[in-house]
Parts: C-alpha cells; sequence; structure tokens
C-alpha cells in the first residue's frame, strides 16, 4: 500500500521504531518516496529565482516601471471595476494554425474551451459527449480534473501508456463508479469500460496537440491504497470496504510539486507548449475542519505557488493569471451561486489570453 509521507516523517520517533517491522521492499519505497518530496523541495528552491543583487534588482525595476506599482483607479490596467495584470508571455502561439489545444483540469478548463472553440480552434476534449442520464450538466463536463494528483497522473499514464486498475471501479448499490470521474450517475460495468476507453482515446490527442493548458482546482484529494491511484472524487460509501483502503490527504507545496513537475517534464520533453492557470472557481466543499472559505483559500495558495516555480523550472511552461484577473473584481465577476465565473468575465480573460500569445508569436 502506497504510504503517503511528509520528510519530517523520518524523525518522528514512534515512526522510527516501527522502522524494524517493514520488510525491505516497503522500507524502499518509503525512502524513494521521501526522498522524491525532499529533491522536490530542494530543486523548487525559490533563491534561484527570487535573490538578486542590488544592480539586478535596478535592472528589475527599470524594465518593470509600468507594472511596479498596484493600479489605482486611473492605471491603464483598471477599467470598470476590472483589472488586467502586465502580462508578457514566455512563449508565442499562433492560435490560427496550432493543430489543437489540449485543455485539462476543472470546470473552468470548460469555460476556456467554450471561448475558444468559435475561434475555429481544435478541442480534443469538446469530441467527449456524455448522455444526460449520466451526467445532466455540459456533455463533456465528466472530464474535469480538479486535484494535481489525480490531473498529473491522467497524463503520465497517457503519454507512457499505462493502464490504469480497473478496480478504480467501484460497486456501490448494484452500479458503477468510476472514481476517476468526478461525478455522474452510477451506471453498468460495461458502460464504465467502454467510457473509460472513449476517455483513453480522447487523451491519446494529448500527445499530437502542439498546446496544452493546465488548470488547476483544488488540495483536498482521496488516494486508493489498493490501486495506488490518486481519485478524481470521494468514495461511495460502503460498509463492507475496507476503511484503510481510501485515504484523504490535504496536498501541500510539497507534494504538489513533485507530482507536477514529473507530468510537466513529461510534456516538456516532447516539446509542448504548456500554460498553467490556476481556477478562479473556489471549492464547493471542504472536507477539512476549516471554514469552506478558508480552505479555499489554502487551496488556491498551494497551487499559485507551484505554478510559479514550475514556470520557473520549464522552458515550455507558462503562468497565465487569469485567476488573478477573475478574482480581484470581488463577487460581481462571479454567477448567483458565487461560485463560477460570469461567461463575460470568462471571455474576457480567455480573449486577453490568446490575444497576448499571438502577440508574441509575431514579436518573439
Amino acid at each position: 500500500n502506497q504510504l503517503i509521507l511528509q520528510p519530517t516523517d523520518f524523525w518522528n520517533l514512534d515512526w522510527y521504531e516501527d522502522w524494524g517491522q517493514v520488510n525491505y521492499q516497503i522500507r524502499w519505497i518509503i525512502v524513494r518516496r521521501s526522498l522524491k518530496s525532499i529533491t522536490a523541495i530542494l530543486s523548487a528552491n525559490p533563491r534561484k529565482v527570487n535573490i538578486m543583487n542590488y544592480l539586478d534588482v535596478l535592472k528589475v525595476l527599470s524594465k518593470n516601471k509600468n507594472n511596479r506599482d498596484y493600479p489605482g483607479k486611473q492605471d491603464p490596467r483598471y477599467s470598470d471595476n476590472f483589472i488586467t495584470p502586465g502580462f508578457e508571455p514566455k512563449f508565442g502561439i499562433d492560435m490560427a494554425h496550432v493543430n489543437s489545444v489540449f485543455t485539462i483540469g476543472s470546470c473552468f478548463a470548460r469555460n476556456i474551451e467554450e471561448v475558444l472553440e468559435p475561434m475555429g480552434i481544435l478541442l480534443p476534449t469538446k469530441r467527449f459527449v456524455s448522455p444526460k442520464d449520466e451526467f445532466p450538466a455540459r456533455p463533456n463536463g465528466l472530464l474535469n480534473e480538479y486535484n494535481p494528483g489525480s490531473i498529473s497522473q491522467k497524463i503520465i499514464s497517457t503519454l507512457r501508456k499505462e493502464k490504469i486498475p480497473e478496480e478504480t471501479i467501484f460497486k456501490h448499490a448494484d452500479l458503477y463508479h468510476d472514481l476517476l470521474l468526478h461525478g455522474g450517475s452510477g451506471v453498468s460495468y460495461e458502460r464504465a469500460i467502454n467510457r473509460r476507453h472513449e476517455i483513453d482515446s480522447i487523451y491519446e490527442d494529448l500527445i499530437k496537440s502542439e498546446v496544452v493548458i493546465i488548470t488547476l482546482g483544488f488540495v483536498e484529494a482521496w488516494y486508493d491504497n489498493a490501486t495506488m491511484q490518486w481519485l478524481n472524487r470521494m468514495p461511495p460509501y460502503n460498509k463492507n470496504v475496507d476503511s484503510n483502503r481510501f485515504t484523504f490527504k490535504r496536498l501541500d507545496v510539497y507534494d504538489v510539486m513533485p507530482m507536477l513537475s514529473e507530468a510537466l517534464s513529461e510534456l516538456d520533453s516532447l516539446n509542448k507548449k504548456i500554460i498553467l492557470t490556476v481556477s478562479p472557481v473556489p471549492i464547493s466543499k471542504t472536507l477539512t475542519k476549516s471554514d469552506c472559505i478558508v480552505a479555499n483559500e489554502f487551496s488556491k495558495s498551494v497551487l499559485r505557488v507551484c505554478a510559479e516555480r514550475l514556470r520557473a523550472e520549464f522552458k515550455n511552461v507558462d503562468y497565465y493569471p487569469s485567476y488573478e484577473m477573475a478574482r480581484i473584481p470581488g463577487l460581481i465577476a462571479y454567477k448567483d451561486d458565487n461560485i463560477h465565473v460570469k461567461d463575460s468575465i470568462v471571455a474576457k480573460i480567455t480573449s486577453h489570453m490568446v490575444n497576448k500569445y499571438q502577440e508574441a508569436a509575431r514579436i518573439l
């Protein structure tokens, strides 16, 4: 079984005293995974990009003179309760000529698709259509991936052509639920298998797509110790299931960094242009003891830090500030549920993203 550890577990006396009861194979797994977390922390050391000498600071101030102050209402970045941060893409994208754009992540990834599609951009994930009786919301909404574990796992398994254990299709009340999907009604086992194959065939286009947009959702996640898979939902209650099979974890920076770094390394090796975003859509419910508002801010803060570090780590990874653009206006940017961003705001944010990368394609 997977042991979810923090680096500090090495110094936990009780855990250390139990070490002799652990066989050598599991010892190696523990050491390897813990060292991987420590390595990720060290490799993501912010000192690499955040420490400058005096002259370097002066150069940065000179180059960033238009954006170094937080914008007031007279600032050109402010307009009608909306602030557009200064943003210089790391690379250009000629959206009119890319073969396809692959979108992965939370429901905000689906928002982005709806703006890109009328521009004539090919979006493989739009091919998936779920029957209304299985999922009544967006036709391809079942593709939503929310936590970094499930997002990274899907990317890696696709690129490495690894088979996902069928045991992650879970029987409950005589129907079957795919725990790698974030919701939907129960279906027959045959339908669950066929639907998974259908989704896998769509993800094969990830290998061919020139541009990948990844929208990170939140850090509350479930792990299946039996199959060693990150899940996309809370497992349905079943009194006959071993209570130790599923583990809930609120991921932190040291958890998220190695997950996403491994997945992005795979994409980067294929010379993809990768745009990271953090979803401005809050977590609708928390499984922690915190108020949902506080839990959400923790989630977004962890993901925002990781996105910044990953941008610095990889040449072909950029961060687009859709999160900041949606959040700054406050609740006027959101629908009546205070969760989903208004279509007009999504359109403004996504159009600005396309224009900036288009401009960079002409300049860079």
